[in-house]
């Protein structure tokens, strides 16, 4: 039984002993020894994306206010960017909040220092009120997206014709 005790006490001694704080930082060992060892993928990888070169959109504007349109009227506005990044931007995708808003662009890279356009769509037909529609733009940028805008007010006094019917009143 004595045996088992001592075993016992030098067990609870050595794990004491290994968990004790460095007394020059303050910091456990264990946690020390887990730090460095996870900290050299992190610098690495720090570096790499450090490195990674993005391109980057300056826009001459973000947000476009059409002011008060017709209900039913189809506005569009071109939204004219720089690349002002190190590298070839190219747009991989352009999402929209509804399918009234429909943008056109280049699939070609735009080089550093060139320019390019968005062409921005929005069909009024069937909305009223003020309207914000937020076009989302993926691209090899510096979080992978970037965003403009465009807004309005729908005078519903007024309407145009559409390339959408609307149902006869039944």
């Amino acid at each position: 039984m004595s045996k088992v005790l001592n075993l016992f006490i030098a067990f609870a001694f050595a794990a004491a002993f290994v968990s004790c704080e460095n007394k020059k930082t303050g910091v456990s060992e264990e946690t020390t020894a887990v730090s460095s060892s996870e900290s050299a993928p992190k610098t690495e990888a720090s570096k790499a994306e450090a490195d990674k070169k993005y391109a980057n959109f300056e826009f001459e504007e973000t947000v476009h206010d059409f002011g008060t349109i017709a209900k039913g009227e189809v506005v569009k506005h071109v939204f004219k960017f720089k690349n002002t990044g190190e590298a070839p931007l190219m747009i991989s995708d352009i999402k929209t909040t509804c399918g009234c808003t429909t943008p056109q662009y280049t699939k070609d890279p735009v080089g550093p220092g060139e320019s390019g356009e968005i062409l921005v769509q929005f069909n009024s037909a069937g909305k009223a009120g003020v309207i914000n529609k937020r076009v989302t733009i993926y691209a090899n940028v510096d979080g992978g997206t970037d965003v403009v805008s465009i807004k309005c007010k729908i005078d519903s006094s007024s309407e145009v014709d559409g390339p959408y019917k609307t149902q006869p009143n039944s």
